[in-house]
C-alpha cells in the first residue's frame, strides 16, 4: 500500500517539478537580458545613440555579459546576441537562448522610450537578426 501511495505521488509530481526546471532555465535568461537591457541604456544615455554598440563596446559597458554579433547564436547563458539595424540609430535588439531551447528577445526603441519583449521556439538558433521585426504583433510589453 505503502508503495502504490509513493508510485501515485511521484507521477504527479514529477510533471510538476519538470515544469519548473524549465521555468526556472527560461528565467536565468531572461535574466541575463534584463541586465543587457539595462547595459544598453546606459550606453545610449552616455552615447546618445547605439551608433557604436558592438559586441566589443557592449561587453565593456556591461560586465557579466558577452555580447556576440547579430547574425551569431548566443552559446551560453550569460550570452547575447545584439543587433543594432541601421538607419535606425536608437534602436537595439538583444537575443539570448534559455537551456530549455527558448529564444528571448529584446527591442529597446530610445526614440519612442519603449523597450518590448517576444520569444519564440529556438529550433534555429537565436540570433537577434533572426528576431521579429518591430511592429511584430509577437512583441508584448512582457513575458
Amino acid at each position: 500500500m505503502v508503495i502504490l501511495i509513493i508510485g501515485i505521488l511521484i507521477a504527479v509530481l514529477t510533471p510538476l517539478f519538470l515544469g519548473a526546471t524549465s521555468r526556472a532555465k527560461d528565467r536565468a535568461m531572461q535574466t541575463s537580458l534584463s541586465t543587457a537591457t539595462t547595459g544598453a541604456k546606459t550606453f545610449f544615455l552616455a552615447k546618445g545613440d547605439y551608433t557604436a554598440a558592438t559586441p566589443a563596446a557592449m561587453t565593456a559597458e556591461t560586465g557579466g555579459v558577452t555580447y556576440v554579433a547579430a547574425g551569431s547564436n548566443p552559446t551560453g547563458q550569460n550570452t547575447v546576441s545584439l543587433f543594432a539595424p541601421p538607419p535606425t540609430v536608437n534602436q537595439l535588439v538583444l537575443a539570448g537562448q534559455s537551456k530549455s531551447g527558448t529564444c528571448f528577445y529584446v527591442l529597446d526603441d530610445e526614440s519612442t522610450g519603449t523597450t518590448v519583449y517576444a520569444k519564440a521556439p529556438g529550433a534555429g538558433g537565436c540570433a537577434a537578426n533572426g528576431a521579429p521585426l518591430p511592429g511584430d504583433a509577437a512583441w508584448k510589453t512582457s513575458w
